[in-house]
């Protein structure tokens, strides 16, 4: 499989009153009781993959609009 250039790639920006949780896993991490509530609440989230390569997944961030905040994950293979 060739891998193609995202052109999304690198062009996610922060918007203005969001807070950037950082690289997140689902275990062990600082930030668990934000998105565990985040989730039991319904919330929903959107994506932005910002991977350098399409379909790579490498940088996914999710978007939660009424927490007000992203994280990263790197759901790749």
């Amino acid at each position: 499989m060739r891998l193609e250039r995202n052109p999304s790639a690198n062009k996610f920006v922060l918007p203005d009153g969001y807070e950037d949780l950082g690289w997140q896993l689902w275990t062990g991490h600082s930030q668990w009781h934000r998105l565990v509530a985040c989730r039991d609440a319904k919330h929903v989230t959107r994506e932005f993959d910002n991977s350098i390569y399409r379909h790579r997944c490498t940088n996914v961030v999710t978007i939660c609009d009424e927490c007000k905040y992203v994280y990263h994950t790197d759901m790749s293979d």
